[in-house]
C-alpha cells in the first residue's frame, strides 16, 4: 500500500556500490550467492535476479517478473526472496526491477507520478530485455505480477504492452482506475490478456481497490480478467500466483 509520508526523497536513498555497468552489484556477506544484484547495460536499471540450478541454456525457461510494494515495508530484494524456492522447484527465473512509482511517498502533482510510471514501465522492458540477454527465456511464458503498490506498475506496464506477457497477476494489489483511463488505451491484444486479482478477505483497503479494478477492467470488456478472494489479510501469496499461472504453462 502507498504510505503518506512527508520524508524528504534522500532519507530513502540506498547507496550501492557497483562493479561496472551490465555486470552484477556486490553482493553483502548476508546475500547468498544464487540471489544476484544486477544491472542493465544502458540504461542502468537495477534489478534483482534469481536462476535455478536445473537451468539448462539448450531449454527455453519461463520468467516471472515480480513488482514489489511500497518502501521501507517491502522491496525488490525481497521480492526475488520469496519466489526462489517455487523458481527452484518449478523451474522458472525470477527478475525483481527496482520501482519509482512505489517508492512510500504521494506525488502533489499527479503528472509527476505518472512520469514515475512510465520510467518503471522503462525499466521493467529493460530488465526482462537484459534477462533475455543473458539466458535462453520462453517468451511466450512470461508472467508480469505486482504485490500492494506494485500493482500500479503491472496495470500500467502490462496492459500498454500485452504482447511482453502470458498473464498479470495482481496480489493484494493497489490499482488507480483515474490512471487507468488517462495513461492506458485498451487494444483487443490487452483486452484478450489473462488477469487474475486477488485479495485477503481482512485487506480492507486493498478490497476496495481490487474491486474497482476489476470492475473497470470488465466494464472495458476485459473478459480474461477474473477474481480470486481469499482468507487472510494482506497476502503476499507466490505460490498462489504461480498455481494461478500454472494453468497457462501447460
Amino acid at each position: 500500500m502507498i504510505a503518506k509520508l512527508n520524508l524528504p526523497l534522500n532519507c530513502c536513498m540506498l547507496l550501492v556500490v557497483f562493479i561496472a555497468a551490465g555486470c552484477p552489484v556486490t553482493q553483502s556477506q548476508d546475500t547468498p550467492v544464487d540471489e544476484l544484484h544486477m544491472r542493465t547495460p544502458i540504461t542502468g536499471e537495477k534489478y534483482w535476479l534469481y536462476v535455478p540450478d536445473q537451468y539448462d541454456s539448450d531449454k527455453p525457461m519461463p520468467l516471472v517478473v515480480t513488482l514489489h510494494g511500497t518502501n521501507p515495508w517491502d522491496g525488490y530484494h525481497r521480492q526475488v526472496k520469496e519466489w526462489k524456492a517455487l523458481a527452484e522447484d518449478k523451474g522458472f527465473i525470477v527478475a525483481a526491477p527496482k520501482l519509482k512509482s512505489s517508492q512510500g511517498i504521494i506525488r502533489i502533482s499527479r503528472s509527476m507520478w505518472y512520469d514515475d510510471m512510465e520510467e518503471d514501465e522503462k525499466a521493467i522492458l529493460a530488465v526482462i530485455e537484459d534477462v533475455q540477454r543473458r539466458y535462453r527465456i520462453d517468451k511466450s511464458k512470461i508472467l508480469l505480477t505486482g504485490f500492494s503498490a506494485g500493482g500500479y506498475a503491472m496495470y500500467f506496464t502490462g496492459l500498454r504492452n500485452p504482447d511482453k506477457f502470458q498473464m498479470l497477476v495482481a496480489r493484494a494489489c493497489n490499482s488507480d482506475v483515474e490512471m487507468m483511463r488517462d495513461k492506458i488505451q485498451l487494444t483487443d491484444a490487452s483486452r484478450k490478456l489473462p488477469i487474475v486479482i486477488f485479495w485477503g478477505k481482512d485487506d480492507s483497503v486493498i478490497v476496495n481497490q481490487s474491486w474497482e479494478a476489476f470492475e473497470y477492467l470488465r466494464m472495458q470488456k476485459c473478459y480474461s480478467t477474473s477474481r480470486e478472494e481469499i482468507r487472510g489479510g494482506h497476502l503476499r501469496r507466490p505460490d498462489l500466483a504461480y498455481q494461478l499461472w500454472s494453468q497457462y504453462l501447460k
